[in-house]
Formats: C-alpha cells, structure tokens, sequence
C-alpha cells in the first residue's frame, strides 16, 4: 500500500500545500513558489510560470528553490515548470485567496526517478515506468537523455513494441555517441515486427 501511494505521488509530479496565515485580500500580495526534491531540499534554477485568465508571468527559483511573484491578485492560478534533470509539471491549479501563502511544489531527481524505473522493471511493470521516463525533463543532448532513451527502449522493446523501442535507440545514439557501443549491441536484437502477434527476444 505505501509502494503505490508513493507511485500516485510520482505519477503526479508534485505534491503542494499552503501555509495559511490571513484570510481572502483585495489588494494584491506577492505569491511565494517553493520546489524542493525529493528530499525536501530547494531546487534552484528552476523555471516556473505562473498564468491565469489576465496574465502569464515567468520566474526562476533562487538558491533556495523560491521563487516570489510581485503584486499578485488572489484568485486562480495555474503553475507550470522544468529543470533539466527533474521530472516536470505542467498548469497545476491552485488557489491564492490569503496572504502570505507559500506553495510548495515537489520535483523528483533523475537518480530517484531511474531508481524506481528499475524497480518497477524488476516488477514487470513497463507501463507505470514508460509514464516516469516521459515525465522527465531532458537536454536532448546529454548523456542523461541517452540513458533515458535506453530505459525506454527497454520498456518497449519488453511490451513488444519493436518500433518505439528502435526509435528510442536511434534517439541514444544521437543524443550521445558514448553509447555507440551499445547500440551496435542492442540494435541486432530488435526486428520489425510483420504482425503484432511476432515476438521477439528480451534485451
């Protein structure tokens, strides 16, 4: 019970609450954004959009993962964001009715997501998996996005989706020429299938 609660969390990509002080304003108040990790530490240089039906307004988090946006309205808002290397949220809508307010928005590490990728691999639950992998954050042109690549393709290639998983290694190669190797080694293993009932050998 506690492994799926902890996976509803991840599958959302955030978790917030608001520390409550005054009651609703007609004014306008400045807005507090915190994203912390996993571990509850700050993320900083993280950008974040705060939008509703008037405006849309940018940021970046400082040192300590906050963010402050000025003369701010309560109502309604919606809060996206992305770090390279996190997983990332996108139009979260929250409500800001008192001042003082403090959103705290949760994001997961690369190392803590591919932690429980693997796990839920060794469970033989590629599709909860293949959701965590899209849900990351990626320079196309880092080795961290080869090793996502590589995950997926794995994913896929044990669902039998022989051409998604031959995308994903395509992607690997471009995307990091240190994995060269590899895919030279797993490229052999994969085959388009001429029927979806073809099956093929796992990675």
């Amino acid at each position: 019970m506690k492994k799926n609660k902890m996976i509803l969390i991840l599958l959302a990509g955030l978790c917030f609450f608001g520390c409550k002080t005054t009651g609703q304003f007609t004014d306008t108040a400045s807005l507090t954004i915190l994203i912390v990790d996993e571990n509850g530490c700050g993320v900083r240089d993280c950008a974040v959009t705060l939008s509703n039906f008037n405006k849309t307004e940018h940021g970046i988090t400082n040192q300590n993962g906050m963010c402050v946006f000025n003369n701010v309205p309560s109502g309604e808002y919606k809060l996206s964001g992305r770090k390279n290397g996190y997983s990332k949220f996108e139009a979260e809508s929250f409500m800001y009715v008192s001042k003082g307010d403090i959103f705290c928005f949760e994001l997961y590490s690369s190392n803590f997501i591919l932690n429980e990728v693997e796990a839920l691999y060794d469970q033989y639950d590629y599709k909860t998996a293949l959701t965590l992998l899209n849900e990351m954050a990626c320079d196309k042109k880092s080795s961290l996005y080869a090793a996502v690549c590589l995950y997926k393709a794995y994913g896929y290639f044990q669902q039998k989706n022989q051409k998604s998983a031959l995308n994903e290694l395509n992607k690997m190669k471009k995307a990091d020429k240190a994995f060269e190797e590899i895919y030279e080694t797993l490229i052999t293993k994969i085959t388009i299938p001429n029927s979806e009932n073809e099956k093929g050998e796992a990675l």
